[in-house]
């Protein structure tokens, strides 16, 4: 044999482990519906002011929780301010295998969509792992 047939041999062989070790992994999770219930929101919100040029002449920032920021409703929904924060988002599920209540956490940062539009109440999904349910991931 040459080289090159070795080498084909070990790509598939290759292939095939990577896409089994793959799917065992995907087995190991299951998907869940968790309901988002508080958020702890920080955000530091910065606001520039500029000139008749467009030029910044000064920003001033907040830094708080979120929802102490007395503009937090209006640069949420318009996004007009730059926001750099993080929020950790705590869940509650059932876990379908033994119907047991469990708990997780989920972190977003500013650049998250979710850290903008997610509220207590709502329903996401979530990626449980089945051999130890502390182990969660995003859906």
């Amino acid at each position: 044999m040459t080289y090159s047939t070795y080498g084909a041999a070990a790509a598939v062989v290759l292939v095939a482990t990577v896409g089994t070790v793959s799917a065992i992994e995907q087995s190991n999770w299951q998907t869940v519906n968790a309901t988002v219930s508080y958020i702890d929101r920080n955000c530091k919100i910065i606001q520039t002011a500029y000139d008749e040029n467009w030029k910044a002449k000064s920003s001033r920032s907040f830094t708080d929780a979120c929802n102490s920021v007395d503009e937090w409703e209006k640069v949420r929904a318009k996004r007009t301010k730059i926001v750099d924060g993080n929020a950790v988002v705590h869940l509650d599920f059932m876990l379908p295998d033994t119907g047991l209540p469990g708990t997780a956490e989920l972190k977003y940062t500013g650049r998250d969509d979710a850290f903008y539009q997610m509220k207590a109440g709502d329903e996401v999904q979530l990626r449980v792992r089945k051999d130890d349910p502390t182990k969660v991931k995003k859906a």
